[in-house]
């Protein structure tokens, strides 16, 4: 299967073309740190009819720009707008693809799925959250926090992929965990009430707790927003997560 690469202002895509398309695009955001490409998801989606596309966040990887929470959250604004334009010209041969659709759905992996509960998209639409960040607190204590006084995934983000997160800052990293920057899905329940949330949370997950996701749905239900938790047995975090859930996924989102 041919992968291409797209770019809309500052975000770089791989994309997945259906032979036989079935009118749904998926947008996949990624988590943090987040390794591209996802070749399995996108060629499982896409052999099944949906048109798949995978972000890069801006200041990551060979997306253009600076790292900043505040940025993942608008970026996902502009993957959604360039997604529904339905055509973009390719980067190898200049070649113009075009995808037909009527439903973008947009799925998110742990940090992304924290930007997807913050972002401001207006629109009615399904979001599919696997073991996403939701209570900043519950992000915040699952860290360990090192002699240095920087916690574990900081201190790897930093030292480990600091050519990946280009313009990551200690502050900007901790105005995030504690609830002042545009990540805050707890800030924004109001945005979500016209939402489809489907949340997908493995039972041996041990980085986002599954009671820690049940508790969060709950307070959503009770907000009158449609939510639904659904639990994968055994999985863990992440390509294990997506790798157990992807045919109950496609099941429902066909």
């Amino acid at each position: 299967m041919i992968i291409y690469r797209l770019k809309s202002k500052q975000i770089i895509y791989d994309l997945y073309l259906p032979e036989k398309p079935n009118g749904k695009a998926i947008l996949y955001v990624p988590g943090l740190p987040g390794h591209p490409r996802k070749k399995n998801l996108g060629e499982t989606f896409s052999t099944n009819g949906f048109t798949f596309f995978e972000m890069r966040f801006p200041g990551s990887w060979e997306s253009d720009g600076v790292f900043t929470m505040n940025n993942c959250v608008t970026s996902l604004a502009e993957a959604y707008m360039f997604i529904k334009e339905g055509a973009a010209t390719e980067l190898c041969r200049e070649a113009k693809k075009e995808w037909a659709h009527n439903e973008v759905i947009i799925m998110g992996s742990s940090f992304g799925g924290g930007v997807m509960l913050s972002s401001n998209i207006p629109d009615q639409l399904t979001y599919v959250l696997l073991a996403p960040v939701t209570r900043l607190k519950d992000a915040k204590d699952s860290l360990v926090i090192l002699p240095s006084g920087n916690d574990d995934l900081y201190n790897l983000l930093r030292q480990g992929y600091s050519n990946v997160y280009r313009g990551l800052t200690e502050k900007d990293w901790h105005d995030f965990l504690n609830g002042n920057t545009s990540i805050n899905p707890e800030s924004n329940l109001s945005n979500l009430k016209n939402k489809r949330l489907l949340f997908i949370q493995g039972t041996s997950d041990k980085t986002i707790l599954m009671n820690n996701t049940a508790d969060y749905v709950k307070t959503l239900q009770t907000e009158g927003i449609d939510a639904k938790i659904i639990t994968i047995s055994e999985a863990g975090h992440g390509g294990d997560l997506e790798d157990k859930s992807i045919e109950l996924l496609l099941k429902m989102l066909q």
